[in-house]
């Protein structure tokens, strides 16, 4: 077998450095593999627990998603990064809690990471590059025979790897009781991605936690200490209360689930908790003080690609009530909307109509309720012209 690459620690942060701030990535820090990932157990119980929320793609070789080397015995190096797309919330932002209510635009009741382009593709793209130009700079120097000597291989939010353990690990940030990485400066409007690579990294543990961007917090042991203390506004204001404990979230009672994940979209029972919130939510992260520290702060802007697209204006509620599946394609590929299709998008908006009680709705949902192609939309209609005409839904 032929040797693993070398390189210094504080070697790979001199190079890192510019191509990070070239690509706009906030933190980059690194994690020796193979590595025993310290919540494992706790990842394992979670599923057992069946806080997975029948999404079973979780259930796909837990063991392997806490060891990337099981399919992947090359891989001496996790390479984790961080891009920023929210300069954290005000303390005073009425679209994480009441979304598109009150006359504000459909858009207000997306989740702040999805108004954008999709992520995945950005933050990807921007991994793929600053890995070649890492190969391409070693065996400038020597370090690689050949650019094909560095393995590599990368993931955002799509591959089998738990990155926020690997962020912690890395010194990326803290776990907050939310479940979400909090970096005490930046705040949590964070896009996480890795690369796992064939590249041995000496003196890891005397190197800065983060490698790249500002100091979390240096510890001697594994990880950051949350930085919580006794607050327990994300708790508390969570609209469904899915959190079962601090660092517990049962995704089957969280508003994100009902209408990104669930094809069924929010139980009957429980629609009216969804209020004007369209797709996602951000209510735990908009209460807590460390957003509301990072959005006082002077920082630059997140990447252009994350802002809201202009186009979004073009539609009304009216229009994705109504919106079929060759309009959802020209409208949303490429964006984090496509995840909800077409058929989650026209029902989580008659959801929003109804809970945010848009009467000038009355003939759409009407419309809906008799001829939306997808019987579940049909019923989640009619529940929504109920509501609005003041019955029982």
């Amino acid at each position: 077998m032929t040797a693993a690459p070398r390189l210094a620690a504080l070697t790979l942060r001199s190079l890192l450095q510019p191509l990070c701030a070239a690509h706009r990535i906030d933190l980059c820090g690194v994690v020796d593999l193979p590595r025993r990932l310290p919540h494992t157990a706790d990842w394992l119980n979670w599923l057992l627990k069946g806080h997975h929320a029948d999404l079973e793609y979780l259930l796909r070789d837990p063991h392997g998603r806490a060891d990337p080397n099981r399919v992947r015995p090359w891989a001496r190096s996790l390479l984790v990064f961080a891009q920023r797309y929210a300069n954290g919330w005000s303390p005073d932002d009425a679209e994480a809690r009441g979304g598109c209510a009150e006359g504000r635009p459909w858009t207000a009741g997306v989740s702040r990471y999805a108004r954008g382009r999709d992520y995945h593709d950005v933050l990807r793209g921007s991994i793929r590059s600053i890995v070649q130009s890492l190969r391409t700079e070693l065996h400038a120097r020597g370090v690689l025979a050949a650019e094909s000597d560095l393995q590599s291989t990368d993931a955002v939010d799509a591959g089998p790897y738990l990155e926020r353990e690997y962020a912690w690990l890395a010194g990326l940030g803290f776990y907050g009781k939310n479940t979400l990485l909090i970096h005490p400066k930046l705040g949590s409007g964070l896009f996480l991605g890795v690369a796992l690579t064939s590249l041995e990294i000496t003196g890891v543990a005397d190197a800065p936690r983060p490698l790249v961007g500002p100091a979390a917090q240096r510890l001697p042991q594994d990880g950051m200490t949350s930085l919580c203390g006794k607050c327990t506004r994300c708790l508390d204001a969570c609209p469904t209360e899915a959190f079962r404990d601090a660092w517990e979230l049962d995704a089957g009672a969280c508003l994100s689930t009902w209408s990104i994940e669930w094809r069924g979209g929010a139980p009957e029972r429980r629609r009216a908790e969804q209020g004007g919130l369209l797709f996602g939510c951000d209510v735990c992260q908009a209460v807590c003080p460390w957003n509301h520290k990072a959005a006082r702060k002077l920082l630059d802007p997140p990447p252009p690609d994350y802002a809201e697209l202009p186009e979004h204006a073009e539609l009304d509620l009216a229009e994705l009530i109504a919106l079929d599946a060759d309009a959802f394609r020209a409208r949303f590929r490429r964006t984090p909307l496509w995840r909800a299709h077409p058929e989650g998008v026209r029902r989580n908006a008659l959801i929003v109509a109804a809970n945010t009680g848009r009467r000038d709705l009355l003939p759409a949902a009407r419309h809906a309720a008799e001829q939306d192609p997808n019987p579940e939309v049909r019923a989640v209609a009619a529940w929504a012209v109920a509501r609005l005409e003041g019955g029982s839904p």
